[in-house]
């Protein structure tokens, strides 16, 4: 999970500690993009959500993303 939907491809830390911290961060990211989109999350939407986070992409272009993937829900 950690490689193919959140990228993550290195550990940020060889502490226990560390690698913690990490693990329970991804956990949370996915359970809010469950919460939010009523789906699993899926390596596109968690994209855009980086996307509209860092600026790349708008808030509406992320609420047009999710509005989507709950119609498809229907």
């Amino acid at each position: 999970m950690f490689k193919q939907l959140l990228g993550c491809r290195h550990l940020l830390s060889t502490k226990q500690e560390g690698v913690e911290i990490q693990t329970y961060v991804a956990i949370i990211a996915c359970l809010l993009i469950l919460i939010h989109t009523g789906r699993a999350p899926t390596k596109r939407t968690f994209e855009m959500i980086c996307l509209s986070m860092s600026g790349w992409a708008s808030l509406e272009e992320l609420e047009r993303h999710i509005a989507k993937i709950r119609s498809a829900e229907e």
